[in-house]
């Protein structure tokens, strides 16, 4: 099996929420058309993940973490055929959330978009960032990004670093994240694609990092731009996924 991107799942939408076998499904979310559930999405939530949300200072925080972790439990919960409110969760070393059982799965937001990656197993990982300016690319790049990377940025047309930085940023934070040796991990230590237009790829692991996250053919690499003006990216060990795409939005959540 050949790794692919299906923009639509055969069967359609509705009715399969269990991830087959080689397939990771990411769904994604606009946070501000769902705004109005959050009371829903609240009763969903443990009492611990209660008080996380009213630790927030601003409310529009707390609101985007009700409304992320509630759509995490009712989509987990559509998964595993379980109470969305029941569900349990685990936090390993780096406190990278599990449920026990599977599915397995990750999430990430910039402000109101929202993306979450499920697959029956496996090591998975995905970041969503929006496509913006970014000030201080150069400097975050020459100072945290591999020379490969770096080198690849400065070749680029001004008006395409920004995208590029973007690629690589989510590229790395998804990689990182499905690794699961904690964001603590160098990211000058391994070099991803960052060229728009190219297929997204892990193109070099240093030698320091292979003891636990092997080598660059042993990841496969995705991009998708399904919400608005951004840019997502997935991560997952080994190769032959497919990865299908899919939006949780008022006939999701109804």
């Amino acid at each position: 099996m050949h790794d692919a991107i299906i923009a639509e799942p055969p069967g359609g939408r509705a009715g399969d929420y269990v991830p087959r076998p080689g397939t990771v499904r990411v769904w994604f979310a606009d946070l501000s058309g769902l705004a109005a559930h959050k009371a829903a999405f609240r009763a969903l939530l443990s009492a611990d993940e209660v008080e996380r949300a009213d630790r927030f200072v601003m409310e529009r925080l707390t609101d985007r973490f009700v409304l992320r972790r509630g759509l995490l439990r009712l989509l987990l919960g559509r998964c595993t055929g379980r109470d969305p409110a029941g569900l349990v969760f685990d936090y390993g070393t780096h406190g990278k959330p599990a449920l026990p059982g599977g599915p397995a799965f990750n999430l990430s937001d910039s402000e109101d978009s929202l993306a979450i990656a499920v697959a029956a197993e496996g090591r998975i990982g995905v970041d969503i960032e929006r496509l913006r300016p970014i000030e201080s690319a150069d400097g975050i790049a020459d100072r945290f990004f591999h020379a490969a990377e770096r080198s690849a940025l400065q070749r680029l047309a001004p008006d395409r670093r920004d995208e590029g930085f973007l690629l690589a940023w989510t590229r790395k934070e998804a990689f990182i994240k499905a690794a699961g040796v904690g964001l603590s991990m160098p990211l000058d230590e391994f070099a991803v694609e960052v060229t728009p237009g190219a297929p997204p790829a892990l193109l070099e692991i240093g030698e320091g990092l292979r003891g636990e996250v092997g080598v660059p053919g042993d990841w496969s690499l995705f991009d998708c731009r399904v919400l608005p003006d951004t840019v997502a990216a997935i991560a997952a060990h080994g190769t032959g996924w497919t990865v299908e795409t899919r939006v949780m939005d008022e006939g999701f959540v109804g």
